[in-house]
């Protein structure tokens, strides 16, 4: 146990003021963490250990049988639930080959970051949260520009939110022949994404 406090005294020391918010969470989240790895079989941590990305691990651990049911989620009932979100906006992101930062989104598009952040606040291109910073999704691009028909999705999905109208891009539909939104919009077969995205205001997804 002692390592393992030495490990954390060492990650708050590199990256955060010992006083700062950051400081505060990743305490908790360390003391959670410990206490949960300490309840759990070695298959739960070694299932959890094969998840290719930090977050996945993460979320394998607390979406395990060993944790589901245990005194943590007792406490916390939304712990799984929350762990299942975070797996499959991993999964999404993934899928859409990664993200830009606006500095990166610019020269794509050869465009400034002030444009790139402009054009986000007008619904006009899609970007995600990442902790404090936005970062585009790198599928939407293509020859330079942003394709056509996205920015039509990101303002119809604008209540529903931008995690929301990654997922219509991104997963197939048996409407659009077993192709997903995005592929569509690639083959500039933009109507039948438009209809769709109709229906689903019609039926109150966004």
């Amino acid at each position: 146990m002692a390592r393992v406090h030495e490990a954390t005294d060492l990650t708050l020391s590199i990256h955060a003021d010992p006083n700062s918010l950051q400081a505060a969470f990743l305490r908790r989240a360390m003391s959670a963490l410990e206490r949960i790895s300490a309840n759990v079989s070695a298959k739960t941590l070694s299932d959890a250990l094969s998840a290719p990305t930090d977050a996945g691990s993460v979320a394998q651990l607390l979406n395990s049988s060993d944790v589901i049911g245990a005194a943590v989620t007792e406490l916390d009932p939304l712990v799984p639930a929350l762990a299942r979100n975070v797996e499959h906006r991993q999964r999404l992101l993934e899928l859409a080959g990664g993200v830009l930062s606006a500095d990166e989104a610019g020269r794509v598009l050869g465009i400034t970051r002030q444009a790139v952040d402009k054009r986000r606040r007008a619904n006009s291109i899609l970007a995600v949260r990442e902790g404090s910073d936005w970062r585009y999704p790198g599928c939407q691009f293509s020859e330079g520009e942003v394709i056509a028909g996205i920015p039509d999705v990101v303002r119809a999905f604008s209540v529903a939110g931008p995690w929301a109208t990654l997922d219509f891009l991104l997963a197939p539909d048996t409407v659009l022949g077993g192709k997903s939104p995005l592929d569509m919009l690639r083959s500039g077969k933009h109507e039948p994404v438009l209809r769709l995205v109709r229906a689903n205001e019609t039926d109150g997804f966004a």
